[in-house]
């Protein structure tokens, strides 16, 4: 696709990495619509920086560059750098544990096309544990009758009464994501969801594209929201979310901390 940037955060590296990572690279050559450019965040002078810049991109290699991040490095921070390092018009974000499905990016320019006015391409996600087995559908509910407003497309009444979306694969452009302040690093759990009712609330046009688009690995093993479920109770994450739904009022990172 023209003029669109892949972002692949990458703030670690451990025995599964290389595996998992040359999935999710092999998932990019294989799109039938190649992107323009691949960005690979990552915190500098680490571990993974170097992974990063040893790795065989392969087909790929003259596409991908390896940015590092001297700032904080959490998922939000890594994202944010990462979209202030683009140079094109839209970016996609995909994490290093996953893989798009070979006709995501065929299907998203079809879909610019008819959509102009369209800020956020959404793609029904697959959602798999760690031996690949099938958990369920995401952003699929968009499609169903009297979910929101307009079928297809996402608003913040429906995000309001339903939070499992995830923006894993979405294609966004750069200029509505910097202009409504991209994503927190101060709320832990719920920064997705915060973001996306930020996002509806400014009225960005966000639509799932109703074919799938990306296979998401759940709650895997040393995964950030893995690690949330270890360390965070259940009413320390309602405290969460009820933040979220407070906070996307703000384009301003806030400084939060959890209080009882």
């Amino acid at each position: 696709m023209n003029n669109l940037s892949v972002i692949i955060p990458l703030h670690m590296v451990t025995d599964t990495t290389e595996n998992l990572f040359q999935n999710a690279i092999k998932s990019i050559e294989e799109q039938l619509v190649r992107p323009t450019a691949v960005l690979v965040v990552t915190p500098k002078g680490s571990e993974a920086a170097k992974f990063a810049k040893e790795f065989d991109y392969m087909t790929i290699k003259d596409i991908v560059k390896v940015v590092e991040n001297d700032g904080k490095t959490d998922f939000a921070s890594q994202m944010n750098f990462g979209v202030s390092q683009c140079e094109t018009e839209w970016f996609s974000i995909l994490e290093y544990d996953d893989e798009y499905s070979k006709i995501w990016f065929k299907n998203v320019q079809t879909y610019v096309d008819a959509y102009p006015n369209v800020d956020i391409f959404m793609p029904i996600v697959v959602d798999v544990d760690e031996t690949g087995q099938f958990i369920g559908f995401t952003n699929e509910a968009v499609w169903a009758n009297s979910f929101s407003d307009e079928l297809g497309f996402l608003d913040k009444d429906a995000l309001l009464s339903y939070q499992n979306f995830n923006i894993d694969g979405i294609v966004m452009k750069k200029e509505v994501y910097e202009s409504y302040g991209g994503f927190k690093s101060n709320i832990k759990l719920t920064f997705i969801y915060e973001f996306l009712l930020r996002m509806s609330h400014k009225s960005v046009k966000i639509m799932t594209i109703p074919k799938f688009g990306y296979k998401h690995v759940n709650q895997r093993v040393g995964s950030l929201f893995h690690d949330y479920k270890l360390s965070m109770d259940p009413v320390e994450a309602n405290w969460w979310l009820n933040k979220a739904k407070s906070e996307f009022y703000h384009e301003n990172d806030r400084e939060l901390s959890y209080t009882e």
